[in-house]
């Protein structure tokens, strides 16, 4: 889970043979998995159709509060297991959602880097990239401590909350 500069230098350096950090594309993983298992033909063929499918599903990403598919391309297209996921980011993005409006409220920017950051991380993973984008500058301006921007960013934060809870309400 550690992606801090230098750390995959630092994993190798004391032993490993390569290193990954989280979230994993199902594609990267089974590329950095390839390097280091015998392949054959068909899993080199899969793994170029998957390459193709993931750039498809970027430009979907955009059109949509939540791409669905970059979830998938995690864990697996299981639809008990991806709606099991939804769930958690739900009910975990509200809470985090209740500390980040308090933190903004108590100008408490420690708190709102850190409430924004982990918001940031869950909502990319199940594809949420403008909420994602959203936390990752709310988590800028709480680092420069930059109040007034911080008040700009709130609103439209609620917002695309407001619109990815529909968005999963739907699904």
């Amino acid at each position: 889970a550690n992606a801090l500069k230098g750390e995959a230098d630092h994993c190798r350096a004391v032993g490993m043979d390569d290193y990954q950090s989280k979230p994993s594309p199902l594609a990267e993983l089974k590329a950095v998995l390839e390097k280091w298992l015998p392949t054959t033909t068909a899993t080199a063929d899969a793994y170029a159709l998957s390459a193709q499918s993931l750039a498809a599903t970027q430009a979907v990403a955009a059109a949509v509060p939540v791409d669905v598919s970059i979830l998938k391309g995690l864990v697996g297209d299981a639809p008990d297991l991806v709606r099991e996921f939804l769930q958690d980011f739900r009910t975990s993005a509200a809470k985090i959602t209740v500390d980040l409006r308090a933190a903004c409220a108590a100008s408490q920017m420690k708190a709102v880097v850190a409430a924004a950051h982990k918001l940031k991380s869950s909502a990319s993973t199940v594809g949420a990239f403008a909420l994602s984008e959203l936390c990752a500058a709310m988590e800028d301006v709480g680092k420069t401590e930059d109040r007034e921007a911080l008040a700009v960013l709130l609103p439209r934060f609620e917002a695309e909350m407001a619109v990815v809870e529909r968005y999963l309400d739907g699904l």
